[in-house]
């Protein structure tokens, strides 16, 4: 049966961020009463917004992009109007600093963010807030408070899950290589942060090899291959991305070498290989996590109930699951692209509502709301 999941047949369905809420160890959402249509469009005026993006070139990005696109179809068919433009930087900062002085100049009303850099950013993005856009930043952070909310996994306890279960997996003691995403971009320095904040305090933990590699698997696999190679004695791969671990996995099994402990995330490769593993009954072990597209809607949702004056959280925090051979199985999804990052299950309306609420009700700082008009 197909696992392909359409995110507006789920706005009912609460079991996979519950699960996931359950597995990073934070409480299940009760049950809902929230309106399937929410937010409401009544008194929307017509809007333009723009989405602001380091590149749209990872599978990631494009799945990201039908997020907003299929929510923005959503609350269009409900009556609102918007005009929705992509702002790809093409992997320049500059660039995208250019963008966003285009959507003040142009006055949008609203910028969805993800930041090519934490800090270069973020005089742009105080003058698009003191211009009066909603500025909600997700994913990719920037440094500056002055914006209208971020919405985020913690990126920094990503690296510290997956690389303790790396260190008790290994029993404290091993060689591992340790591949990171791109240089200077916020997530990947933060992963990076939290993973070797764990593998500092474990001593018998040694770092043999390293690299900075795009979030895409081709640019990987040469890379792993060379790694590998010059390291054949290495116990474990400690990768942040699932491209990469998928690389990883190739790699070992073109070069005829034991099938070592491998962290990564949600990577449909990774996890198809890995379940295989899984079913055929070998001892290899991975652990992973995702990085949720949905973020994305969240912060189109926070953005219009700014825009509509009403109370919005500064911060909200969506937990980090937790992928594992038990579950692998659940994750692998069969009718989706290698490419792709596979979710069972993505929130509805209702649920996004109950996660903006509780970002609310936890006591998040609130920001100052801009009236409709």
């Amino acid at each position: 049966m197909s696992r392909t999941i359409d995110r507006r047949q789920f706005v009912g369905g609460t079991a996979a961020i519950a699960a996931a809420f359950a597995a990073a160890g934070l409480p299940r959402f009760g049950a809902l009463a929230q309106d399937a249509n929410w937010p409401s469009v009544d008194g929307l005026p017509a809007l333009k917004i723009g989405w602001s993006t380091i590149y749209t070139t990872p599978s990631w990005m494009t799945e990201t992009q039908n997020e907003i696109e299929a929510e923005i179809k959503r609350l269009t068919d409900m009556g609102a109007t918007i005009d929705f433009t992509v702002f790809d930087a093409n992997g320049d900062t500059a660039t995208q600093i250019a963008q966003i002085q285009t959507m003040i100049d142009q006055k949008y009303d609203i910028c969805l963010l993800i930041a090519g850099s934490a800090t270069a950013l973020d005089q742009v993005v105080e003058s698009a807030h003191n211009a009066g856009v909603i500025v909600v930043n997700w994913d990719s952070l920037v440094s500056t408070d002055q914006l209208t909310a971020i919405v985020f996994e913690d990126q920094v306890e990503w690296g510290r899950m997956t690389g303790q279960w790396m260190v008790d997996t290994l029993g404290g003691s091993g060689k591992i290589l340790a591949i990171n995403g791109p240089a200077g971009i916020a997530v990947s320095e933060q992963r990076w942060q939290g993973a070797k904040e764990i593998f500092d305090a474990n001593t018998g933990i040694e770092i043999v090899g390293t690299a900075n590699i795009e979030y895409n698997e081709a640019p990987a696999l040469p890379e792993m291959e060379s790694l590998l190679s010059a390291h054949p004695d290495v116990n474990g791969i400690w990768c942040q991305a699932g491209a990469h671990a998928s690389a990883a996995l190739k790699t070992l099994q073109s070069l005829g070498m034991d099938l070592i402990p491998i962290t990564g995330e949600n990577f449909n490769a990774f996890l198809k290989a890995w379940c295989e593993l899984v079913d055929s009954g070998s001892d290899f072990q991975a652990f992973g996590t995702a990085e949720a597209n949905y973020m994305a809607v969240i912060s189109l949702n926070l953005a219009i109930l700014a825009k509509q004056g009403q109370e919005v959280p500064s911060v909200v925090e969506v937990p980090l699951p937790k992928i594992d051979n038990d579950n692998v199985c659940t994750w692998a999804n069969p009718d989706l692209p290698d490419d792709w990052y596979a979710i069972p299950e993505v929130p509805g309306p209702a649920e996004i509502q109950q996660i903006i609420a509780d970002a609310l009700s936890a006591g998040t700082p609130a920001v100052e709301a801009t009236p409709a008009g």
